[in-house]
């Protein structure tokens, strides 16, 4: 072989690197955007099913239980709230007939602070305030209320302040157990959506890697679906941010459809604490999984969660379904040998961590790699 000849190959070899890596790239961003599909269905899912069953409004009264009964066993104080009018008219049921459980899924810190003045008042001027906290029958809501009268300096406007951030700073402890009872629903619905649909993230990456033109459609899909967003303007803020995006072209040669992001919800802030002395401090933002937070779930929310379901189904994920072969058509378990089992039972239980971390996480990611790879050349381009 000649000099020159060797020259040559060495002058290409960052080249084939290059172009190796923005492969490897690609497939990822293919990877990711099937991911936040699959994510957005689990969002979706677990937004109806928290509005069937009240999750939100079961935490919020298991918060309220934790304030005023910690060690009164007969809850006098939670009943007592749960019957005061301004309670009772932020539940779904109010004006109606109850039905089954009924509680509202948000309460502001100056709502719960007027009804707990009003439950331990009775109707009595505020100026004998010390002496009905001393008679509350439960002793650490007793110790609590006397310890921020004191620190209020008996003034009772500050005394109210005091109460409000006490119950944002319980609040937040409640929206982390939201968060770790919600991790676990969502890592079992991931679970099975993974199976349902035969979703393997190890099958994926292996047909990605082996199909250049199914790839090169899905990854331009997550393109333009990036640059959608970023279109779209502001995030609307409705008691917890909404990502809102125009509808994107579908290229003709089967590529996957875009994503309807109105049902993907960054992680919603809690209102801001109000300090002592007047002013507020910035509250922290409520973690991802806690999903939606602020007005109670209606039958026209769940008829818009289930709208959006079936859209993701009939839409969105139909249209991946055929050029990545989601779905079990022709797949036959008994002609699998052991090894390739246990590889599918890995990539199902890959797939069902990654639906878990939920769709924010990966549209946040999506974005950043799709601007990596916008600013180099494609793949397949030479």
């Amino acid at each position: 072989m000649s000099e020159a000849t060797l020259q040559r190959e060495r002058s290409e070899l960052p080249e084939i690197n290059y172009l190796a890596h923005m492969q490897i790239l690609t497939i990822v961003i293919g990877i990711i955007f099937v991911l936040l599909l699959l994510s957005l269905l689990a969002t979706t899912m677990m937004e109806l099913l928290s509005s069937v069953f009240s999750l939100r409004g079961r935490n919020l009264v298991k918060a309220l239980r934790n304030m005023l009964a910690s060690s009164d066993k007969n809850e006098v104080l939670v009943d007592a709230f749960q019957q005061n009018s301004m309670y009772r008219h932020l539940t779904q049921q109010y004006g109606r007939e109850q039905k089954g459980f009924s509680a509202p899924s948000y309460m502001s810190a100056e709502t719960f602070q007027s009804i707990l003045l009003d439950v331990i008042l009775k109707g009595e001027p505020i100026d004998n305030l010390e002496e009905k906290i001393k008679t509350l029958p439960d002793e650490d809501l007793k110790n609590v209320l006397s310890q921020l009268l004191r620190e209020s300096g008996g003034q009772r406007d500050l005394f109210r302040l005091e109460v409000q951030n006490w119950y944002n700073n319980v609040m937040d402890r409640a929206a982390g157990w939201y968060k770790r009872y919600t991790q676990k629903i969502l890592l079992l619905m991931g679970l099975g959506i993974a199976v349902l649909f035969n979703a393997d993230v190890v099958a994926l990456y292996d047909r990605l890697s082996n199909d250049p033109e199914t790839l090169e459609q899905l990854a331009d899909a997550a393109e333009r679906y990036v640059q959608a967003r970023d279109q779209a303007g502001p995030i609307k803020n409705q008691a917890g941010p909404q990502v809102q995006t125009p509808p994107v072209a579908v290229p003709s040669g089967g590529g996957p459809a875009p994503v309807d992001t109105a049902n993907m919800s960054a992680a919603p802030t809690t209102d801001a604490a109000p300090a002592p002395g007047g002013g507020y401090q910035p509250a922290e933002p409520v973690p991802a999984t806690y999903l939606y937070s602020g007005e109670d779930a209606s039958d026209q929310d769940f008829r818009t969660s289930l709208e959006d379901l079936k859209g993701l189904l009939n839409n969105e994920i139909a249209e991946i379904k055929r050029p990545l072969g989601l779905g079990w058509e022709g797949v036959s378990m008994r002609d699998m040998e052991a090894y390739d089992l246990m590889s599918k039972l890995l990539g199902f239980i890959l797939t069902a961590l990654a639906i878990s971390m939920g769709a924010p996480f990966w549209f946040d990611l999506l974005k950043k790699l799709v601007n990596i790879r916008s600013s180099g050349s494609r793949p397949y381009e030479n």
